[in-house]
Order: structure tokens, then sequence, then C-alpha cells
């Protein structure tokens, strides 16, 4: 083919303009694109972690420790109650000390010792133990375990007089129920530093009581009457949360 030298350079004159419009063309679809993308919302914030926490209705953290509830008084553990489990939670382990207000762990006294807590149980009813007494095993039983009566005698009673038959049938069906729950997956207690393992009130004025609530992965499964010390290292590796709540003797 032949080309004049006027048409060749008409051609070279139109390169430019060609290439200046390509590159608009380019702009223009970038631009396009971005327009297209959709602006993504920023994340929101992950919720905060509910709080491990161990109350009581009877008194405030740091504040003074109920009379009726001190060993030289009733002697009664008082009424504690938790929220905030850590997940996974698997027991629950209470250990209640006393000593010098200074925050020293020497002469420490333990006066309550409960393991094994149910995972269902998210707080302990006042005069649950102490004086010699204990309700501690029924811990996440239903309320009409061995408590409320299962068999009603249509008579009632009559001036305090029971059917035997009707009262024999009662602590047959009661005993069932317990028997029912097995003993290794009942809460227990351990023993205190006087000698029993029923809760024993703090005495000393000025003094503080310490209550430590510990939510396990697993449950510990020691005897009845673990000492303090084997129920702690039991602990060791399991620990997922703590609560503390103290009140001043």
């Amino acid at each position: 083919f032949f080309f004049s030298p006027s048409a060749m350079t008409h051609r070279r004159q139109l390169w430019p303009a060609l290439v200046a419009v390509l590159l608009l063309l380019g702009c223009h679809d970038t631009a396009a694109a971005k327009k297209k993308k959709k602006k993504v919302p920023p994340s929101a914030p992950p919720a905060p972690k509910a709080e491990f926490r161990l109350s009581s209705p009877s008194f405030g953290n740091g504040g003074e420790f109920p009379s009726d509830n001190r060993g030289d008084e009733d002697n009664m553990n008082p009424a504690l109650a938790w929220e905030g489990a850590p997940k996974n939670t698997q027991s629950f382990v209470l250990l209640v000390d006393s000593g010098a207000d200074d925050g020293a762990d020497a002469a420490k006294a333990t006066h309550w010792v409960v393991y094994d807590i149910p995972k269902e149980v998210s707080e302990l009813r006042d005069e649950l133990s102490g004086s010699g007494a204990s309700d501690v095993g029924r811990l996440g039983m239903k309320e009409d375990a061995g408590q409320a009566p299962v068999v009603v005698d249509p008579m009632g009673s009559i001036d305090g007089w029971v059917d035997p038959e009707i009262e024999n049938m009662q602590n047959m069906i009661h005993g069932a129920l317990d028997a029912s729950f097995e003993e290794r997956n009942r809460a227990k207690e351990g023993m205190t530093s006087f000698g029993s393992t029923y809760y024993q009130g703090p005495s000393a004025d000025g003094s503080m009581c310490t209550f430590k609530l510990y939510a396990l992965s697993t449950r510990l499964e020691l005897p009845r009457g673990a000492s303090r010390e084997a129920v702690v290292a039991a602990m060791k590796g399991k620990i997922l949360g703590r609560a503390t709540l103290k009140a001043k003797v």
C-alpha cells in the first residue's frame, strides 16, 4: 500500500488525541467502579463480658459482717448469690477465711469450705450450714426432693397425729429421690480450722472475713471432709474465674 506524506502526517496528529480519549475512558471506568463498591459499615464493638460477681443481701463488699452470722451468735452462714460465671463452668468452690485486716496470710482461720457446687446453682440460702447441721448436700436438687411432701393425707392430721402408712410412704419416696441424686454429683463440705465440716462463723473483732468463689472447668470429686489444702491443690489448672466478697467482723 502507498501512503502519501500528507496522510502519514495526518495520522501522527491523530495519535495524541486517541491516547487522550483512551485515558479519559479508563479514568471514567475506574471512578465508576469505585462508586459501585458498597461501603461496609464499621463492625459493632464486641459486647463486654459479664463480670463474675459475688454478693450478699446481708452486707455489702467491705461492709460490716452480720452479727447473726458470727460464731459467737447464731453461727449460721449468710446468704450469698453470684452472677456472670465464666463460659464452660462445671462447678464452683467456696472458701471462707478470716484474718488480720492488713491482708497478711498468717494466722488465717478457715470458716467454711464447699466444693463440687453444681454449675446450675447461683446462690446459697442463709442458714444452709452451721451449728452442727447442713443442707449443702441438697444444692442443685429439686425443692421437693425430701423437703416438700409428695404424698398428702386427704384426712389431714388430727391433733398432730399423722397416719403411719402415709408417713412411711412419704419417707420412702423422699429416700428414693435422694438416692437417685448420685453422691459424686452432690456438693460437699471440707474441714474448717475448727475441726468440723459445717460453717463456723468468725468471732474475732476487727478481723476481715473473705468469701472467695471459684468457677472451675470440672468437678473436683474429692471425698467429703477434704482439707482446705487438698481442695486448693485439686483446683490448680481448673480455675476459670474468681469472685471475692469481704466483710469486717
